[in-house]
């Protein structure tokens, strides 16, 4: 087992894809689901309000002012992605559409 750990810990640091630089902790990951698995707002907005009620998580860092990255992810319909890309007159291939938000400080 520390043998592939190693091999590939080497391969990877080869190909710059790790730097031991950028290991650091996190203090965990939350899940709210659907049991039923069914589409609801409510599951939305449950994590939400999880995601409020772990103020450390809550997208504020240990200074107080700044952000530390929290958020949730969320399906949004290829219906409501198709329809903008037809207003503005370009027609939809079929190919795979995501949605990436960044801010910067």
């Amino acid at each position: 087992m520390m043998e592939n750990y190693k091999k590939n810990l080497e391969l990877l640091t080869k190909n710059f894809v790790y730097t031991k630089e950028m290991e650091h902790d996190a203090c965990g990951v939350g899940l709210i689901a659907s049991t039923e698995g069914k589409k609801s707002r409510a599951v939305v907005e449950y994590g939400i309000e999880a995601l409020k009620a772990v103020w450390h998580r809550g997208a504020v860092d240990a200074d107080g002012k700044t952000g530390d990255g929290a958020g949730i992810h969320v399906e949004i319909p290829k219906d409501f992605f198709i329809e903008k890309i037809q207003v503005t007159g370009h027609d939809y291939d079929n190919s795979e559409i995501c949605v990436g938000m960044i801010f910067f400080t």
